[in-house]
């Protein structure tokens, strides 16, 4: 370790002593200066609406030129209501012990009276991460430190002071953080302090709202201060976008470029991209018989996909950088994100194929203004022999496309040798998450319906029903769908169900059923009344699933989907003979930006060799953007009010006199 990186580390530890002989002290009763500060807080009578309130949150951070630091947090939260109660009952801070280590300094239960009940030490526990115990994996490194208020009742208030020292930084030499001046409950006071070398210039931007700002220099370091106060409370709203990507944040780094972050990562994971027998012996079996590079790239991609578990935690500076070396990825059969990634980049490597892991974040955009490492996900890049590159996400299970469809329009950062900007993927139109629902249905002259139906899938559709064809055995499957076909009569008797091999995934996927019903057919006098059964929208079941959220008259924030999505909608209905048509149901055509809806019936003319009237539906779909904002939101409850109306509508047929 060469002096300087002695002295920095010299240097952090003195710190974090001097930071110890700072914080308060147990004591059996709060201090005057925070009762009054929680007096002068007010409650229910000023904030009605407010589960809480954020009294003080005060964050003071120390980089060092080597990245480390150390990041110390204060807070005093109000308890008003049970659902505050509920909230902060208990408090994690996640970390990795291969970066950085946690230490609660103290924790505290302020009752009404100013007495303070300290969080005994059983109370503090370091566990695993629940998101690995959840999946009954173990990794060393992966922690978190739960904080239990005991005996937490309403009108009471919580406070704890935690500090993270971090004694490898991820990237040597480079700090970045993410901060939000916003949340769920009344913020009252917040207050920010980093102070880093003057060696180490902090590149900085609030974005999405106002917060003060000033800065001061000494002995060589600058410290950065931002403060704000009397933020009111995001009010949730369901499938809302991240926090992240609207509330007041400070984006601030040290890296100078993407470029810069790009080549890092790469040079990083290179070392892990190995091959031995049993890595070269897989590629030789998954590729066998393959003479195009596509049918390599295709084959190796399922392979990983399908035969490596994955953990589900992405990349991030608590969750780590460094992947696995590839070859134990593939012994022990599963891994994270960049594990997979990176066992990908190694299989394609023994066959020579050129390829580059990627930094992107699952569901939401990355700030580029400033460069952070907001990532929480990794796949890989392949040259597209244009000039740009081409994705493949390795960690969808059960999707026959290289990347899929719900990763378009994501930041990307391709890491390669020379590094490259962020970027973001091409746009997956609505046609790529497609629905087609097809049936023939037949009623004869006692009102019995007889129906044949198919679902063909793409994209989210196909991932959604070959995941469910895999959970479920057979005659479960039967179970499920007779209680499906019930939507559409609750009389509805399943004749038959099938489905494509949801393991084959070079065939494109589909449902094939048929159900019957008696007297579905309303007799009124001369007229019969008939009501499509696919305008039910009873088969529909993934756009039904997603827009169960556009349940709020009007929205504050946009209505994240995730994926663009679309339905098609087809039935021919053959009725008795004998009839002629009143009335059908008016046709629909809204269009709205991303937006697009159509429903309309037509009806044939009888012939001689055809005495009955067919009578066809046809209703499309289309949701082509995967976040919808205010404006678009209103068009989109006009879409489904005009969607709801049609599926009420009847064919009514009168009887030929």
């Amino acid at each position: 370790m060469n002096t300087l990186k002695r002295l920095n580390r010299l240097l952090t530890a003195v710190l974090f002593f001097q930071l110890a002989l700072i914080i308060p002290a147990p004591a059996g009763q709060a201090g005057r200066e925070t009762l009054d500060r929680l007096a002068a807080a007010g409650g229910l009578d000023k904030y009605p609406d407010a589960n809480a309130l954020v009294v003080e949150d005060r964050r003071e951070v120390t980089f060092q030129a080597d990245g480390t630091f150390l990041d110390r947090r204060y807070e005093l939260v109000k308890v008003l209501t049970e659902t505050g109660k509920n909230s902060y009952g208990e408090a994690g801070f996640d970390y990795s012990r291969q970066y950085d280590a946690v230490r609660i300094e103290f924790a505290r239960v302020i009752k009404p009276d100013g007495s303070a009940v300290e969080v005994p030490a059983e109370m503090i526990k370091d566990v695993t991460h629940p998101a690995l115990a959840q999946m009954n994996i173990y990794d060393a490194n992966v922690r978190i430190q739960m904080v239990t208020f005991q005996n937490l009742e309403v009108g009471d208030a919580i406070e704890y002071a935690v500090v993270d020292s971090c004694f490898l930084a991820p990237c040597e030499g480079e700090y970045d953080i993410i901060d939000l001046f916003q949340g769920s409950d009344p913020l009252l006071h917040k207050r920010l302090e980093i102070n880093g070398p003057d060696s180490k210039p902090l590149h900085h931007l609030v974005k999405d709202g106002k917060v003060d700002f000033s800065t001061a220099k000494k002995n060589g370091r600058t410290s950065y201060v931002w403060e704000t106060h009397d933020v009111p409370r995001i009010v949730a709203e369901p499938s809302m976008p991240s926090y992240l990507s609207f509330a007041p944040r400070l984006l601030a780094s040290t890296w100078d470029s993407w470029n810069q972050m790009s080549k890092w990562w790469y040079d990083m994971t290179l070392q892990y991209r190995n091959q031995n027998d049993s890595l070269k012996a897989a590629v030789a079996g998954v590729t066998k018989g393959m003479t195009t590079d596509e049918e390599k790239i295709k084959a190796v991609y399922h392979f990983v996909a399908q035969k490596i578990r994955y953990m589900g935690l992405g990349t991030g500076k608590k969750a780590g950088f460094e992947p696995k070396p590839a070859t134990e990825t593939l012994s022990t059969r599963y891994g994270v994100c960049r594990d997979v990634a990176i066992l990908m980049c190694s299989m394609l490597d023994d066959l020579g194929i050129k390829c580059y892991p990627v930094l992107t974040r699952a569901t939401q955009l990355v700030d580029t203004e400033i460069p952070t490492i907001g990532f929480n996900h990794a796949i890989v890049a392949l040259p597209d022999g244009k000039g740009g590159y081409r994705y493949s996400d390795p960690t969808v299970e059960n999707f026959p496309e290289l990347l899929f469809t719900g990763e378009g329009d994501a930041s990307m950062l391709v890491c390669t040798p020379d590094g490259e900007t962020i970027q973001t993927s091409a746009h997956s139109p609505a046609g790529d998450n497609m629905g087609t629902i097809s049936a023939t249905s037949r009623i004869d002259e006692s009102g019995r319906l007889v129906s044949e139906a198919t679902i063909n899938t793409r994209g989210i559709y196909d991932v959604a029903f070959r995941s469910f064809v895999k959970r479920y055995p057979p005659q479960e499957l039967n179970n499920i769908w007779q209680q499906v076909v019930t939507g559409v009569h609750p009389g509805a008797r399943l004749l038959g169900f099938s489905t494509s091999d949801p393991e084959d995934l070079y065939t494109p996927f589909g449902l094939r059923f048929s159900y019957e019903v008696e007297d579905y057919a309303i007799q009124a006098g001369k007229y019969l009344l008939i009501k499509s059964p696919i305008s039910t929208n009873s088969f529909e079941l993934i756009l039904q699933s997603f827009l169960s959220a556009a349940g709020l008259p009007e929205r504050q924030y946009p209505l994240d989907l995730g994926v663009t999505l679309g339905s098609s909608q087809q039935e021919n209905l053959v009725l008795p003979a004998g009839y002629k048509v009143k009335s059908l149901p008016e046709t629909v055509d809204l269009e709205s930006g991303g937006l697009s809806y159509k429903m309309e019936y037509g009806a044939s003319t009888p012939t001689e060799s055809k005495r009955g009237l067919d009578v066809r539906y046809e209703k499309k779909f289309l949701i082509d953007s995967k976040e919808l904002d205010t404006q678009s939101y209103l068009e989109l409850k006009k879409i489904l009010r005009s969607s709801s109306r049609s599926g009420r509508g009847e064919i009514i047929l009168q009887k030929d006199e």
